[in-house]
């Protein structure tokens, strides 16, 4: 057996092409393999886009207490009615119609002459001594069955004192003398409580004389609500009408004509009204406690048949007024309020992490205003269940309470077989919100 014949000798031009080939696959291979490692390291290495949360609820809500109850019983009384609470502007009332307010005027006297003359908790105030008008004023009043406190011409009164004789034992004399001495005339008077009511929005006031005599005294249920909020704001005139009783030198002992002082608890005033022509009135308030705070509710009954009547009606109201504070749930436990979609497009619920409410009456407002911030893994690419991704401001009549959104399951960062073949999640050239929004929107439904 013979040996075969060596190859011929490569022809020097080809040999210079293999190597050439040889050397470009080699560049090659070894440029890929650079280049899949550094898209290795860029992948695992970067940090994944921030969650975005997807709300599932409205940004801002408000809430109420129902007044149903509230209205249905003001609506139930035969006679004019109508209650508020001293620190709401609310008014509920069953007429609208100006009805006359006899010896509440005096309430209006009072108020219009504070803000002409004021007098301050503690002071005595100017003096005024009785003069031969006021005399004579005295007895035409006796004469119209008014209630009058003769006293000889000379005697001396202080401001403070002629508001208790006026506002307690309801006097008709020294309703007209202290009209007198700080707006001179009955006309001047008349003028300055159309003024004043006009500043106070009280138009359906109308005041011819001062001391509640006249039936041309008028305004609506609804007005003397307001006007006893200026009364109880009014820190000398709230005093005196939560008074049982006051000792005037030269006269002695008057004691408030109010009948529920004394007898109801919590009762703070404000004033008795009574015509012959057209019954018996009663502008009442009373303290009352809901959750820690003092509200003021406010009744007012007009026209009563009887002095009976209006006290019952006026117990009515207040009790009514006293029952109306409601629990409203505004955040529930657990309560889903949006979701985030994670890289991979799992869907992760974003959950209230308690329960509050607020304690309402009819006319006030609870607000709820709801904040997320995007999500971002810590070190380690795991985010356990309860994390904080934003917060309800909580805000009700007594302040503003904050509750936290937070997630309901873990967040794991994907793998890096995931990171490898989503490069445009992990760059961040893609919206991973986008992998799943549909699926997300049907599975979560809105809560209003």
């Amino acid at each position: 057996m013979t040996d075969a014949p060596p190859p011929p000798p490569l022809d020097p031009a080809r040999a210079r092409m293999l190597r050439r080939r040889r050397r470009t696959v080699v560049s090659g291979i070894l440029i890929l393999v650079l280049g899949a490692a550094s898209y290795t390291v860029a992948v695992a290495t970067t940090e994944l886009p921030a969650l975005e949360a997807i709300l599932s609820v409205a940004e801002e809500a408000a809430y109420a207490a129902d007044p149903a109850a509230l209205e249905a019983g003001v609506s139930a009384q035969s006679l004019p009615t109508a209650v508020g609470w001293a620190h709401e502007d609310e008014v509920w009332s069953n007429s609208d119609e100006p009805q006359s307010i006899a010896s509440i005027t005096k309430l209006v006297t009072a108020l219009v002459g504070q803000a002409a003359n004021p007098l301050e908790p503690g002071s005595d105030g100017f003096t005024h001594v009785w003069t031969p008008a006021d005399r004579q004023r005295q007895s035409e009043l006796i004469a119209l069955d008014g209630i009058a406190f003769p006293v000889p011409v000379g005697s001396e009164f202080t401001q403070r004192q002629m508001l208790e004789l006026m506002l307690l034992p309801s006097a008709n004399d020294f309703a007209q003398a202290y009209a007198n001495a700080i707006f001179g005339s009955n006309e001047g008077f008349v003028a300055a409580v159309n003024d004043w009511k006009a500043a106070h929005g009280l138009e359906s006031l109308t005041i011819v004389e001062p001391s509640g005599m006249d039936a041309g005294n008028q305004a609506t249920p609804a007005d003397l609500v307001r006007l006893a909020r200026l009364a109880l704001a009014d820190p000398t005139l709230s005093e005196i009408t939560q008074m049982q009783s006051a000792v005037i030198p030269g006269i002695g002992v008057v004691e408030s004509t109010n009948p529920l002082l004394g007898n109801d608890p919590g009762i703070v005033g404000l004033k008795t009204g009574r015509l012959f022509t057209t019954g018996f009135n009663l502008l009442a308030a009373q303290t009352s406690e809901t959750s820690g705070r003092v509200l003021v509710n406010i009744s007012v009954s007009l026209g009563r048949p009887t002095a009976a009547d209006r006290v019952a009606a006026s117990r009515e109201m207040l009790a009514l007024l006293t029952a109306q504070p409601q629990t409203v749930e505004l955040v529930a436990k657990e309560e889903q309020v949006g979701s985030l979609v994670t890289w991979a497009g799992d869907t992760v619920a974003l959950l209230s992490s308690e329960a509050t409410s607020a304690v309402l009456i009819p006319g006030e407002t609870a607000n709820r205003t709801i904040t997320l911030a995007p999500l971002m893994t810590p070190a380690g690419g795991t985010a356990p269940a309860g994390v904080v991704v934003g917060e309800w401001l909580i805000t009700t009549p007594i302040g503003e309470r904050r509750v936290s959104v937070i997630t309901a399951d873990p967040i794991t960062e994907p793998d890096l077989w995931w990171r490898l073949t989503h490069p445009s999640i992990v760059f961040g050239w893609a919206d991973p919100q986008a992998i799943n929004q549909a699926s997300v929107n049907a599975a979560i439904p809105a809560k209003h």
